[in-house]
């Protein structure tokens, strides 16, 4: 079972994160700390039946079942994976937290800032930058889990755990969501940059450069770099350029998702505040 700090710091990690286009609009003012504390208590509710003296019972029963996802993914971080790695899980948990706490704060000073009409450049920017951010990190994620199920389907998650070391399939997991984000951040970047030229950020654009990219990266990755890693790295051979379907399948939803998802986030992040 993971500590009880990791799973309070994912519930507000997640709170926060929910929030930030709430404060980034200016109407989380003086509310900061209730979102923690709320998050972090969400986060922690399966372990509730360790000390409650009431529904003991079903509590026992939502802490040991999938369902205890819903509450911060709880049943996850509880598999060994994470459990037996206390001191990292805890390190990972609390920089996430910083991480969000500096975010949310971020967009509330600037909402703040925009309710008061004192919007400057700088903070034009910074709106910008949080947004593109905001955009990337959910797309990223969401993209990710697509692809997941996905590669979990063709039973490809232990093989993808294995290349960095690992053998269970959560691991697999770990290493998707950490390749995910980073694709999806420089997704954002490339067609940030585009945008500022051309007018990009539409679902039809980012869903043909999605698909673009998604090509891409099983060409030149998943064909040649992955079986030169295995070669060189773990001592397995495999044949270049490997030619890998279920990879191709994955990294085409990956595309299909992120080029549809960042594009309509931050659309929609980005419109007018409705005029009270």
């Amino acid at each position: 079972m993971a500590p009880s700090l990791v799973h309070f710091l994912a519930g507000a990690t997640l709170a926060l994160f929910v929030a930030t286009p709430l404060a980034l609009r200016g109407r989380l003012a003086r509310r900061h700390l209730w979102l923690v504390a709320i998050g972090g208590l969400w986060g922690m509710l399966p372990d509730g039946n360790y000390v409650t003296p009431v529904f003991e019972s079903q509590l026992a029963a939502l802490h040991g079942s999938q369902w205890a996802n819903v509450f911060a993914g709880h049943h996850a971080l509880d598999r060994p994976a994470f459990a037996t790695r206390g001191l990292i899980s805890t390190g990972v948990a609390v920089t996430g937290f910083v991480v969000g706490v500096f975010g949310f704060s971020s967009a509330a000073i600037v909402g703040e800032r925009d309710r008061r009409g004192t919007r400057s450049p700088r903070n034009r920017l910074l709106t910008r930058a949080l947004l593109s951010g905001y955009a990337a990190i959910l797309s990223g994620a969401l993209a990710g889990v697509c692809a997941g199920l996905v590669l979990a389907h063709a039973g490809r998650m232990e093989p993808l755990a294995a290349l960095w070391g690992r053998e269970s399939a959560t691991a697999g997991w770990v290493f998707l969501l950490a390749c995910s984000l980073g694709a999806s951040g420089v997704f954002a970047l490339v067609l940030e940059v585009l945008d500022r030229r051309w007018p990009v950020l539409h679902p039809t654009f980012g869903v043909g450069m999605g698909l673009a990219g998604a090509v891409i990266a099983w060409g030149m990755v998943v064909a040649v770099a992955v079986p030169i890693w295995m070669r060189v790295a773990l001592d397995l051979p495999r044949p270049i350029p490997s030619l890998h379907l279920a990879s191709l399948a994955g990294l085409v939803v990956f595309g299909l998702v992120i080029g549809l998802v960042y594009p309509t986030t931050r659309r929609v992040l980005d419109s007018p505040v409705p005029s009270r």
